[in-house]
């Protein structure tokens, strides 16, 4: 299972009904779609199962769960269902959530190898590890099947995973979220990914890892101010996410990820307006990036 260039449908961006239609859409561009685990109403699982049953090639995961929630013999059995009943196509992402620190990690990899007891070794379900920093990526490196990284430049992709390169395994993956941001007004494109910045910066993981990118003083700025224009969001931001971006500008990025040494940049649309704007976005991904 290798994946290449991936979609993240959001459940408040895509809910369930739009996702059986909108699957095969997108079949002819993309290899993976994962659903992030953003609503308490929507199991990213079941939205799993959705796509994998709209389509027959198509690699589906979730993006990700918090594996310390979960009860372990139940979702054994579901991840089973999914693989088995998707002829092995489907990827369990799993991270801490809001735990953080050295426990957390541990708790992370005994909790996944305490999973993998619960289905059939074969065929082995693959694992990916949310990451945000060197350690996570060691952890993913040693217990797991691939890695998934979030909200940060190439450059920082490639300064937390190249350290491991030495010891990475075969067929291990590195897939990174690339979010974007689309409205039908430019001001609220460029507000949405302001406010998306400056939510996750208070998030203490999230502040150390803008720190590292040297980001934190125009995350500082996106707080201060209640317009932000071209000049806030250029430079290393435009490295990181991109607000109504052009096929142009869109499909450089995502090269900058591969140069990187992502092997599956995925993009994680974020959209404003009616189910109608939204379908519209996501086709206009589709064929941009065919």
């Amino acid at each position: 299972m290798k994946p290449g260039l991936g979609i993240a449908l959001r459940s408040t961006v895509f809910p369930p009904h739009l996702i059986p239609g909108m699957v095969p859409e997108l079949d002819p561009t993309f290899s993976n779609l994962w659903f992030p685990s953003v609503s308490a109403r929507f199991d990213a699982l079941d939205m799993c199962g959705l796509s994998l049953g709209a389509s027959r090639r198509l690699i589906a995961g979730t993006g990700v769960i918090r594996l310390h929630e979960q009860d372990l013999g139940r979702l054994a059995s579901r991840v089973d269902t999914l693989s088995q009943g998707s002829l092995n196509r489907f990827i369990l992402g799993v991270g801490t959530g809001s735990l953080r620190g050295r426990t957390a990690l541990d708790q992370l990899v005994v909790l996944t190898k305490k999973l993998r007891t619960g289905y059939p070794k074969t065929p082995k379900i693959p694992v990916y590890f949310a990451a945000l920093g060197p350690r996570m990526v060691r952890a993913a490196f040693e217990n797991a099947d691939g890695v998934l990284l979030n909200f940060c430049s190439p450059r920082y992709a490639s300064g937390v995973t190249s350290r491991e390169a030495g010891t990475k395994k075969d067929k291990f993956q590195v897939a990174c979220y690339v979010k974007l941001f689309f409205a039908e007004s430019e001001a609220e494109s460029r507000r949405m990914l302001a406010n998306e910045f400056a939510s996750y910066d208070a998030i203490p993981q999230y502040h150390k890892m803008f720190e590292a990118m040297g980001i934190t003083r125009t995350l500082e700025d996106f707080r201060d101010h209640r317009e932000v224009s071209d000049s806030d969001i250029a430079g290393e931001i435009s490295e990181i996410s991109l607000s109504n971006p052009s096929r142009k500008e869109l499909r450089q990025l995502l090269e900058k990820f591969r140069e990187a040494g992502v092997d599956s940049p995925v993009v994680y649309p974020y959209v404003a307006g009616s189910d109608d704007f939204r379908l519209g976005v996501a086709l206009r991904l589709r064929d941009w990036l065919k």
